[in-house]
């Protein structure tokens, strides 16, 4: 794997709902895009028992980051509710902060091929789980570099 491969995890446990993006590398690397616009090739592996999914999607590193912004903000409280259209609406997160509880993430995966697939769940965010996910979208700065 490349310098520009890492792993960012929503949710906490392997027997729960939790849903993990997995960035393997540009998906033009030898083009070079304006800041944000750069796509990275990504598999999203969805978990939630009995089903296991893996979705490949293009997604663009500016739609990362407006994701790492929103979690920052939840993360350190209350904050309010965000939804996310991420590869050209293939995938959608849309979050439910709470003062009294967890996040609840609900995970919207799609793919159009010679199949059509629709995959929808919830997810369950720790407090933990969102410091986790942030750590891991801190590999974002590495890649401007």
């Amino acid at each position: 794997m490349s310098s520009a491969s890492f792993d960012v995890l929503l949710g906490s446990d392997e027997r729960k709902p939790h849903l993990r993006l997995e960035v393997v590398d540009y998906e033009h690397p030898d083009v070079a895009e304006p800041d944000g616009l750069d796509l990275l090739a990504c598999r999203v592996h969805a978990s939630a028992p009995p089903v296991h999914a893996t979705f490949g999607y293009s997604i663009r590193v500016g739609e990362l980051s407006e994701l790492r912004a929103y979690l920052a903000t939840i993360n350190s409280g209350n904050g309010p509710p965000g939804a996310f259209s991420i590869a050209g609406g293939l995938l959608e997160l849309s979050f439910a902060p709470s003062r009294r509880g967890p996040v609840l993430c609900a995970v919207l995966l799609k793919t159009i091929g010679a199949s059509h697939v629709r995959l929808e769940f919830l997810i369950t965010l720790e407090p933990e789980s969102l410091s986790r996910a942030l750590a891991d979208l801190s590999h974002l700065d590495r890649l401007r570099t």
